[in-house]
């Protein structure tokens, strides 16, 4: 499999500027599947930035978004959307459509449980069936470890026309099982891609003024329920406090407001410092133009560190997923594990480091360099 969008990326724009519109119908009808409309700052974020990357290229392309929740979808995203389990309304929107994205985030793995890559897989097959070119949109894959769901992802994956993946290990893993068809490029999340506006930064710093804090030594949390993790909340809240104790504020920013809120407050319950759990659900912009305000982030949520990462903030990041481990891996970094005397010293070390900051720019940089190669990728599927 190719690792650079060379030949692709050239062609990208002639391919679609010569389609001619017909009557009222836009230039370009895209389709965009999944994890949409569920509260998730990541997966709001890679919405964000798949759309604007594409209408920076095609002004005129419409979208209709699958959406766990349309009309949240329409107010947040002003996009048109339908209730991604309705099947009518999936297979109206499919037939119009030009190209259906799948993607970005990590819809192909079964690691939450049995019916998620099913159910993406479905609105992938449905799309060819119908004669729909379809890409998978810098997608990470995995963990894949049930036979059916590798049997889908092989079958169907081989049948898509084109794939861009955020790292190396999700190419890996197609190429363990057997999708080896499609052209496959590994890009970069399209996330890097976005700016927060003026109005973005003034609305947190009203949020700064709200809860009485100054940047320059504000740690923000980033945490979520997960089994696995349980045990190692005493040793969270142990590191924490430390932390606090050498003159940090800790944040805790909820990323997907219902599941994280909760376990943000029971881990700052625990903490005998004080700690701070904001209460706004704050959307995917926000949050990124908050997080230049602080010193560090640490986060078990991936999009937590990426954030973070497009601002140039110092990040550390605790696994529970292997894309964690690789996204650390591209900046040279180590997941937070162990007691909390051993987190602390990772940390500890990381905050030392003056030319930590100037090295996630570059890094981050590049990455969006990468990012920006996918709408372009996307567009040239289009006859």
């Amino acid at each position: 499999m190719r690792s650079e969008p060379s030949v692709i990326h050239k062609k990208s724009v002639s391919s679609v500027s010569e389609k001619p519109i017909t009557g009222e119908r836009s230039l370009l009808l895209i389709v965009l599947s999944g994890y949409y409309g569920f509260d998730n700052a990541g997966d709001e974020a890679l919405l964000s930035a798949i759309c604007s990357s594409i209408r920076r290229i095609e002004p005129g392309a419409e979208f209709v978004v699958l959406s766990g929740c349309p009309q949240k979808t329409k107010n947040l995203h002003q996009l048109p959307a339908v209730n991604r389990m309705s099947p009518m309304q999936v297979l109206k929107v499919l037939r119009k459509a030009d190209l259906l994205i799948s993607g970005g985030g990590s819809l192909f793995q079964d690691i939450t449980g049995p019916r998620s890559l099913p159910y993406y897989i479905s609105i992938v097959a449905l799309a060819k069936i119908l004669g729909k070119p379809v890409i998978f949109y810098a997608q990470g894959v995995g963990p894949i470890q049930r036979r059916f769901s590798k049997f889908l992802m092989r079958w169907w994956g081989n049948k898509v026309e084109l794939i861009t993946l955020r790292d190396n290990s999700s190419r890996e893993l197609l190429q363990e099982l057997g999708v080896v068809r499609p052209p496959t490029y590994v890009t970069a999340d399209p996330v890097f891609t976005l700016d927060p506006s003026g109005e973005h930064y003034e609305r947190t710093e009203a949020l700064l003024q709200q809860y009485h804090l100054k940047p320059g030594k504000l740690l923000g949390i980033s945490v979520r329920p997960w089994p696995a993790l349980e045990n190692m909340r005493t040793d969270l809240a142990h590191f924490l406090d430390a932390l606090a104790k050498e003159g940090y504020q800790v944040v805790f920013i909820p990323m997907n407001y219902s599941q994280d809120q909760p376990e943000s407050h029971l881990i700052a319950s625990m903490m005998q410092e004080q700690a701070i759990v904001l209460e706004e659900n704050l959307s995917s912009m926000e949050m990124i133009a908050l997080m230049t305000n602080f010193k560090m982030i640490i986060g078990m949520r991936l999009h937590s560190l990426i954030f973070a990462a497009t601002r140039g903030i110092p990040f550390a990041g605790i696994s529970y997923d292997p894309k964690i481990d690789a996204f650390l891996e591209s900046f040279g970094l180590q997941p937070l594990n162990g007691p909390y005397k051993k987190m602390y010293e990772q940390v500890s070390l990381l905050l030392q480091d003056e030319n930590r900051q100037e090295q996630i720019r570059r890094q981050a940089e590049a990455f969006r360099a990468r990012a920006e190669e996918n709408a372009p990728m996307a567009l040239s599927l289009i006859k």
